[in-house]
């Protein structure tokens, strides 16, 4: 069997992968620091607070795609000691429904939910909706989500600004 870690890699690179590809408008490759922008996490995972101010790394790609599917994807990516989070927020062109994948590690814990599903693939694991707000150059992202096995994921996140998607390398 896979662990979830195993999972989430796949279900990542699965998601990411396709879309890197279709976006346009690439620009010079950033270092890392660059491409920080002010975030500000408060969520509430399975209980716990989770609660961040700083710098993490919040990206938008206006055309992408996800399981052969035109979309817009917005994502989110903090790390921090013991405790990490990745979101990645599809708007499909076609008007289909917002899809999104959460992913919090907290105090030793992963956490998963994995609303994306089209015609082309997909596997939903747990439920819940996340809306974005945007507020030029960022923007919000609500979130009421829960994992297959009931634990709860709820709160906001907030990016001052979004860089370009860039596959690494440039």
């Amino acid at each position: 069997m896979f662990d979830n870690k195993a999972i989430v890699a796949f279900v990542c690179a699965a998601l990411v992968i396709p879309s890197l590809g279709a976006v346009k408008g690439r620009r010079a490759q950033s270092t890392p620091e660059e491409t920080k922008v002010d975030v500000s996490i408060a969520l509430k995972v399975a209980g716990q607070p989770y609660n961040f101010s700083g710098k993490a790394r919040c990206t938008h790609a206006p055309q992408a795609s996800i399981y052969d599917t035109n979309a817009q994807q917005w994502r989110v990516e903090h790390n921090e000691g013991q405790r990490s989070l990745s979101l990645t927020f599809w708007r499909p062109a076609s008007g289909s429904g917002d899809m999104f994948t959460l992913h919090c590690t907290i105090s030793g814990k992963s956490y998963l939910v994995n609303t994306v599903k089209t015609s082309g693939g997909g596997t939903i694991q747990g439920s819940g909706k996340v809306t974005f707000t945007p507020s030029e150059p960022g923007g919000t992202f609500t979130i009421d989500a829960t994992t297959t096995n009931g634990s709860t994921i709820t709160g906001t996140i907030k990016c001052s600004g979004f860089s370009a998607a860039v596959a690494e390398g440039g």
